[in-house]
């Protein structure tokens, strides 16, 4: 039976406070995938568990990792909110769509993330380039301002709405459908060892001439390809076009 369970994922919280608020949102809607990245003041952290009012099954199995790639290597669909407009290239989806196409990923056998930036910056760009996609919520436009927990909060309610409307029909029929091409779709970790190997090479070729742009140019490359939704077959492939074209035998 597949767990209809996305993961929460928080990058670089700065207080333990709000991890204890986000368990808490989480709980409500019985979602217990917490992922943390860095927390500022340590984990475990006997102010997320003060505030966590009874969620403390959800810090306790939360998982902590050294950056976001560790988080994330076997997510195969990772949304990125954030609230300021992006000129990254990542795509953009509404709340609605993305929970949507989330669910459908997962029923079908992927693996979702969601991830969440730090309390006062937001997540950084080059955070939000390794995403497949970006959430916005429709707010109101003159007072967008969301704490950490009300941002997951939102997330869980939406999702929690699908997985009751999914569990109260058949849907046997939409998993045979979509099952092959959900679990083709590349991990995010598997991409970003392929951006490292491009990267290098690009590096020794001296495609990148301007050490200034560097960094965003190489954001503009993980976008342009993240776009593509590349499957495992497709980074398969480009392995092969990279190590050809740096003159390295593919049957080695």
């Amino acid at each position: 039976m597949i767990e209809l369970i996305p993961n929460i994922i928080l990058s670089n919280p700065q207080l333990g406070e709000n991890i204890g608020s986000t368990a808490r949102a989480m709980k409500n809607f019985e979602i217990e995938k917490l992922r943390l990245i860095n927390p500022r003041d340590g984990w475990p952290n006997k102010s997320a568990y003060a505030i966590s009012a009874g969620a403390e099954s959800v810090l306790n199995s939360a998982q902590n990792f050294n950056s976001l790639r560790d988080a994330t290597t076997d997510i195969s669909l990772l949304f990125a909110t954030t609230a300021r407009k992006r000129v990254i290239g990542t795509k953009s989806m509404d709340i609605f769509q993305s929970i949507q196409k989330s669910f459908d990923h997962i029923i079908n056998g992927g693996s979702v993330g969601f991830l969440f930036g730090p309390e006062q910056s937001g997540l950084s760009n080059d955070e939000v380039v390794q995403a497949d996609y970006t959430i916005t919520f429709p707010l109101n436009k003159n007072f967008s301002s969301l704490n950490l927990s009300q941002a997951v909060l939102l997330i869980c309610w939406e999702w929690d709405k699908l997985k009751r409307k999914y569990e109260k029909q058949d849907s046997r029929i939409l998993i045979n459908k979509k099952l092959k091409k959900s679990t083709q779709l590349s991990n995010v970790g598997d991409r970003e060892y392929f951006y490292e190997q491009l990267d290098d090479l690009l590096t020794k070729s001296g495609f990148f001439y301007s050490p200034e742009m560097a960094p965003t140019v190489k954001r503009n490359i993980r976008s342009l390809f993240n776009r593509a939704s590349l499957s495992h077959q497709d980074l398969r492939t480009l392995h092969g076009v990279i190590r050809s074209l740096a003159g390295i035998s593919n049957r080695t």
